[in-house]
């Protein structure tokens, strides 16, 4: 019998401690199960009224998951596409009240282990984080745009990666499906995740390039601190 594309209990892998970025912004980066050398990121967003939205959800320890539920109320889950979805079902059973948020083309592989309730519109539109469905996507991929004080956050997932080359077989394969070397869109989500390239490309720096937009967040890969919107600009031009 075929084991299941999620974790149906909490299952905690191998993961770093929680790093706080800003004052409504800490981040997670996690093993993937398996062998290949790729880790994951989760990101938690603290609303302006105090709920916290969790994208990319990975399962904690104990103490990490206490820290965060000292911050906020769980209130959203953010499941980025079907492929993102390990964590998803497991952290629904966990807290049940929180909402659901897919984009569309990738909702009816989300479902498989857990309902969505809705898309990013489902965001309270004065909380401080804007979401938006990504032109020319076909697997479900969202933007995200954070604020914090006088600058912006722009929150990705498998849309771009930033990751250097690794050692190994595992680092071989990555390097072969393009998934690794600096900020790229991978070849993978090029052939599979992408329908329109250009559309998908002029969205992203559309949103980049919005005003005080300094940092940007993937969920694989290097956290970008500075000139976002310079650093995806000249990415993109290599391969979209």
């Amino acid at each position: 019998m075929a084991k299941p594309k999620w974790h149906t209990r909490w299952k905690v892998l191998p993961h770093q401690p929680l790093r706080q970025l800003e004052d409504n912004i800490q981040v997670v980066d996690a093993k993937l199960p398996g062998s290949m050398p790729l880790e994951r990121r989760m990101t938690v967003v603290r609303l302006r009224d105090g709920r916290l939205v969790v994208h990319n959800a990975i399962a904690l320890d104990d103490a990490s998951m206490a820290t965060l539920e000292a911050w906020g109320e769980m209130a959203f889950l953010i499941v980025p596409n079907g492929f993102h979805r390990i964590d998803a079902f497991a952290f629904k059973q966990r807290y049940p009240k929180m909402t659901v948020i897919a984009g569309p083309q990738g909702r009816k592989k989300i479902e498989l282990a857990l309902s969505v309730d809705g898309g990013p519109e489902l965001l309270p539109a004065d909380g401080g984080m804007h979401g938006h469905n990504l032109d020319g996507d076909k697997i479900g991929e969202m933007a995200f745009i954070i604020e914090h004080g006088a600058t912006k956050t722009l929150l990705v997932n498998d849309a771009l990666f930033n990751q250097p080359h690794k050692p190994g077989f595992g680092g071989f394969v990555m390097r072969a499906l393009g998934s690794t070397g600096g900020l790229k869109l991978s070849r993978l989500m090029r052939i599979f995740g992408v329908s329109d390239a250009k559309a998908f490309r002029a969205h992203l720096l559309r949103l980049a390039e919005a005003p005080h937009v300094t940092r940007l967040i993937m969920s694989h890969g290097d956290i970008i601190e500075r000139d976002a919107a310079a650093t995806l600009r000249q990415a993109t031009e290599r391969y979209l």
